[in-house]
């Protein structure tokens, strides 16, 4: 059910790990991009750091869009074209809101894999994977699994790109719609 369950990206990124993926791959516009998603996504997802009552944005999106007005005059600019520094401090921003909203530090010393499992496992049941599974009667008892995996970067630049591949034919597909595609 890709994009309807929680994820979690670039798990095990710190502030020791994300140098070590500079160097090895000589981009930190990459590495750095990579730990600001990773922070964003284990506060959102883990941490519950979401938008609070009165709020007319997602935290993580207003704390970006700020950045990039100060920096850039123009909150609408696309992603890519935030440079290193610019990651740099989304990272530091992203940690202050993650500690400001839950009063603990965004960089857990231990247990951040075991802490985004259940959260992964228990988004079987959000919103958009029931109405999901309704739309192409997948039964709940069925149940899900949380992939720990390598990565395949879809952010190393401007012919870099990653999607969702299957192995047999989806549950939204039907064998005819396959033969004629």
């Amino acid at each position: 059910m890709p994009g309807m369950m929680d994820t979690i990206l670039n798990l095990g990124l710190n502030d020791e790990t994300v140098e070590a993926l500079s160097k090895k791959t000589a981009n930190p516009r990459f590495a750095w991009d990579c730990y600001r998603r990773f922070v964003q996504m284990y506060g959102d997802v883990v941490l519950g750091v979401q938008k609070l009552p009165g709020e007319d944005h997602e935290p993580f999106e207003t704390v970006i869009g700020g950045l990039k007005k100060e920096r850039h005059g123009n909150s609408e600019i696309e992603d890519p074209k935030l440079s290193t520094d610019d990651l740099k401090e989304l990272v530091a921003r992203f940690k202050a809101l993650v500690k400001e909203r839950t009063a603990a530090n965004s960089r857990p010393a231990h247990g951040i894999s075991s802490r985004a499992r259940p959260r992964v496992f228990g988004s079987w049941m959000n919103d958009r994977a029931i109405v999901y599974r309704r739309k192409y009667n997948i039964p709940t008892e069925w149940g899900t699994a949380v992939n720990v995996q390598a990565m395949v970067y879809g952010n190393t630049g401007d012919k870099s790109g990653s999607g969702v591949a299957f192995t047999e034919i989806p549950p939204m597909a039907t064998r005819s719609s396959m033969a004629n595609s």
